[in-house]
């Protein structure tokens, strides 16, 4: 018999641990005799050696912020069987509410009730696990090709997952990034910049604020660029430096009029005449 499952210690957020959990517990159950695992198209067409049987299959999954969210389907299922009505016509007595030649109902009493105690079971007694939506139950007896009779059972199973960022360093470590300032707000981010043609790193650059948008003046933002990290958490990685006409654009303050112009067609490297330097923009 396998290791009855309790324990919090296990990460039960794994697809492994999901699928092995279930597998354990169907296992561990009297009533059923096999367990099998995928999806309900193999289910239709296997033959088991022993009956009852349990599937458990994972339909879909879902991140949140600190949990995983699967959408679990178990199915208990037995053969139909045939019975020899030897009762005696005259003085009839059945033992179950509808007397037929096969033993469907048998069937769905006891498979409904094996899956009572599988989800009872995940809900009550598994630290690692909870069931906060309803257990929708589905009686079949034509679902499949292959003569069996059951019930569905379809939940939502929550596992908390605290997505540990330090398994992994996803990023070179020996590539170097940047603190960077933003020009505004003077708050400093940790940075990868993806240096575009004709950019220069130093002094201030312009990126997209919505990388999905088009590079045009309400999607741009203002950097200035500090000293080289050799290591440092990464807030931003990657952030593409917008190519001008001016590949350096000196300090935040050349680099906000480059971003906010008052005149949609002129930037400053247009500026000329004798009073360029202190020229202003104007507002119409």
């Amino acid at each position: 018999m396998a290791a009855i499952v309790h324990n919090s210690g296990i990460n039960y957020s794994l697809y492994y641990n999901i699928l092995n959990y279930f597998k354990t517990i169907m296992t561990n159950h009297p009533s059923i005799m096999m367990v099998s695992q995928g999806a309900l198209s193999d289910f239709d067409y296997d033959e088991f050696p022993n009956y009852p049987v349990g599937n458990v299959v994972i339909l879909n999954a879902n991140w949140g912020t600190s949990t995983t969210d699967y959408q679990i389907q178990l199915i208990v299922a037995d053969k139909v069987k045939n019975k020899n009505n030897e009762s005696d016509p005259t003085n009839n007595e059945i033992t179950i509410p509808f007397y037929k030649r096969d033993d469907l109902v048998d069937i769905h009493a006891n498979t409904f009730s094996i899956l009572n105690d599988l989800t009872s079971y995940t809900q009550r007694s598994v630290d690692g696990f909870e069931i906060n939506t309803e257990i929708v139950c589905e009686p079949f007896s034509d679902r499949f090709n292959n003569g069996l009779a059951g019930w569905s059972a379809t939940f939502t199973l929550t596992t908390h997952n605290d997505k540990n960022r330090c398994l992994f360093f996803l990023i070179d470590p020996n590539f170097l990034g940047y603190r960077i300032n933003d020009c505004i707000t003077g708050i400093p981010y940790n940075a990868i910049i993806s240096v575009g043609e004709g950019q220069n790193i130093g002094g201030a650059f312009a990126t997209k604020i919505n990388t999905s948008l088009p590079a045009n003046y309400g999607n741009l933002k203002c950097f200035s660029v500090g000293e080289g990290l050799e290591q440092a958490n990464w807030q931003f990685v990657n952030i593409p430096m917008v190519n001008w006409p001016q590949s350096n654009l000196i300090n935040c303050d050349i680099c906000e009029l480059w971003i906010e112009p008052k005149i949609w067609n002129t930037t400053p490297a247009t500026w000329a005449g004798d009073y360029s330097d202190f020229r202003t923009w104007i507002t119409d």
